[in-house]
Parts: structure tokens; C-alpha cells; sequence
């Protein structure tokens, strides 16, 4: 959850102008030759955003510079950016989460990526890839469809295709997700990539394993510590699944992992829920994406990414003081 939006370093608070000018020093940084409107246009808007903590068009047009124009002219501009074809969202927020990415795997660590859908409104849903820093996310890689239901494999394995292209081969990775992505093409899909993965399963899909054939529920049931070399569903696919069913859970954790599976290894999929926080911190507890009265997808994609970019800002921010504190010896930080 972003718990302060408005950035406070040593006492003193920031307005939206000069968060602004902060964050268009460190785009320009990490995109030098980025065209200078846009980059305007966007670090604007995620200023703003931080400020009014809202992706209401009428709350972020109000708060727009009054040099603008009218409240009409505001809101005019804040159109212009959403529907501008030449901002790839995806492009423009890939230096922040490689910065993310590198500096976790500089510390040797595992670098977690989360895959998961989410609903913006009556008619549109996000598949949202995003990285795990310590028990939230932040986002890598996205796209908007027009859909009520789920976004399907084709969809997923070109985002997934995409990050993959511009990661560093040296980063180690495992993706984490749950039961929808608990497929044969997906599991696949990682193995090819050389990711390692920890993919909640159902409970009825089709194993093949030492000559016979049970399903995942079957697994759960008869063989708690789970099993290595099972086939899914008859697919050439194979993988180890773990199994954890704890006191006071309806249901078992059935996960496809490509570690040996026992109690710690299953636990690991747990880390997927940094991207649930994420989405509260794009929804009900931060900026409300949902109220932003966006039909289409290209604007609703474009909106994601200021809402990104302010993202980052504030995690940036929240630990910048939170290195500041522990330089001095203080107790607190955000």
C-alpha cells in the first residue's frame, strides 16, 4: 500500500511542480533522447499523480499547472497524452524495472516475477507482469485487453517474449503464478526461457508418471511430498510438483516447480503476492484506477504507465528515507 504519496525529505514537503521537474531529471536519464513533449507530458502527469493521489481526469486536470489554460484546456491535455500512439508503455517503463532487476541480481538474488490479471472495469482487464522488492511489486510489463475474461496464452507468451529479449542472460529468474497460468504451454514456455518457475496447479489435470496416470489432486492426496517427472496432461511437458496443505486451508498448494519439491520450495510461490499489493497500490488503496472512467484500451495502457512511473518514484523516495534513517541511526522511515 502507498502509504505517503506526497514526498517528504528532511521536513520539507514537494508540490507536484517540483516532483515533477525531479522525475523529468531521472527520465531523461534513463531515456536521453526521448521526445521532449512526451517526456514533458508524462513526468508531468506522474507528478501530479503523486500529488492528488487519483487517476480521476477531472481530479489530475484540476491539479494540472494553471498555465495550461482552462479546466477545459487541462483535461484536453491530459487526452492528448492518453491517446498519443507513439508513447510504447511498455518501452518507456522497461529502464526503470531493469534498474529494479540489476540491482537484485547484483546481490545475488533470485530475481521473482509475478504474473497475474486483474479487473480495471466493465469491459477491460490488465495482464500485469511485474518484479518483487521485498513484500510488494513493482510493474515490468503489461497490456490492456478488451475482455470479460481471462487472457489467453498467446497474449501472455508475447509479454513474456518481450521482457525476456531486453533481460540480461546472467539474471536468474523464477516466475511466479497461480492457477490459470498452470498450464502445459506456460511451464514450457520457462523451461525454454531457462526460467525457473513455482506455477500453482488445479486440482484435476492429467498426470503421467512412472508408466500410469493420476491427477494433481491425486498427487495431493496420496503423495503429500509430491512428485519429480510428472507429464501434464500428455504434452511432452515434464516437471516436479510440490504439495503443501496447511491447517486452517481448504485447499493444498499443488505447485509445478522446477526445484525438488518439498515444504520450503512450495513455500516459494508464496511470493506472488507482491503483485496483489501492487494492484491495491493502482486500485482501492492508491491511486484508483478503477475511477479513471477509461474505456479504451490504448489509454487505459498509457495511464497504467504515468501511474507506473509515479510508482516508482514513491518507492524510490520511501527508500531513499528509509537509507537515510538507517544511516543516522534513527528508527522509523516509510
Amino acid at each position: 500500500m502507498i502509504q505517503k504519496l506526497s514526498i517528504n525529505r528532511g521536513g520539507q514537503m514537494f508540490k507536484a511542480s517540483v516532483v515533477s521537474t525531479a522525475i523529468e531529471k531521472d527520465f531523461e536519464a534513463r531515456h536521453p533522447v526521448y521526445h521532449k513533449s512526451r517526456r514533458v507530458g508524462l513526468v508531468m502527469l506522474a507528478g501530479v499523480m503523486l500529488e492528488v493521489r487519483s487517476a480521476n481526469m477531472m481530479e489530475l486536470a484540476a491539479a494540472l499547472p494553471r498555465e495550461i489554460g482552462t479546466a477545459h484546456d487541462r483535461y484536453q491535455y491530459i487526452e492528448r497524452q492518453l491517446k498519443n500512439e507513439k508513447i510504447d508503455a511498455n518501452a518507456t517503463i522497461q529502464p526503470y524495472a531493469l534498474e529494479v532487476i540489476e540491482r537484485l541480481s547484483e546481490r545475488g538474488e533470485t530475481v521473482v516475477l509475478q504474473l497475474d490479471q486483474s479487473h480495471i472495469n466493465g469491459v477491460n482487464e490488465v495482464l500485469m507482469l511485474s518484479v518483487r522488492l521485498r513484500k510488494r511489486a513493482l510493474p515490468v510489463a503489461w497490456v490492456v485487453r478488451s475482455t470479460q475474461g481471462n487472457i489467453g496464452f498467446e497474449v501472455q507468451k508475447a509479454l513474456l517474449d518481450g521482457v525476456l529479449a531486453w533481460l540480461p542472460e546472467r539474471v536468474s529468474v523464477m516466475l511466479a503464478a497461480d492457477r490459470f497460468y498452470g498450464t502445459s504451454a506456460m511451464i514450457g514456455w520457462c523451461q525454454s526461457a531457462g526460467w525457473g518457475y513455482r506455477i500453482r496447479l488445479k486440482g484435476n489435470l492429467t498426470l503421467s508418471h512412472m508408466g500410469g496416470e493420476l491427477t494433481t489432486g491425486d498427487v495431493a492426496k496420496l503423495l503429500p511430498d509430491g512428485v519429480k517427472g510428472a507429464e501434464l496432461y500428455g504434452s511432452g511437458v515434464v516437471t516436479n510438483i510440490g504439495i503443501l496443505h496447511e491447517k486452517g486451508h481448504k485447499e493444498p498448494w499443488i505447485i509445478a516447480m522446477d526445484a525438488s519439491p518439498n515444504r520450503y520450495t512450495v513455500l516459494d510461490y508464496g511470493m506472488r503476492w507482491g503483485i496483489e499489493n501492487m494492484f491495491s497500490d493502482f486500485k482501492s488503496r492508491g491511486f484508483g484506477l478503477m475511477q479513471s472512467h477509461i474505456q479504451k484500451p490504448d489509454r487505459l495502457d498509457r495511464l497504467i504507465l504515468i501511474m507506473s512511473i509515479a510508482l516508482y518514484w514513491a518507492v524510490s523516495c520511501g527508500a531513499f528515507d528509509e537509507h537515510q534513517t538507517a544511516e543516522s541511526g534513527l528508527k522509523g522511515g516509510l
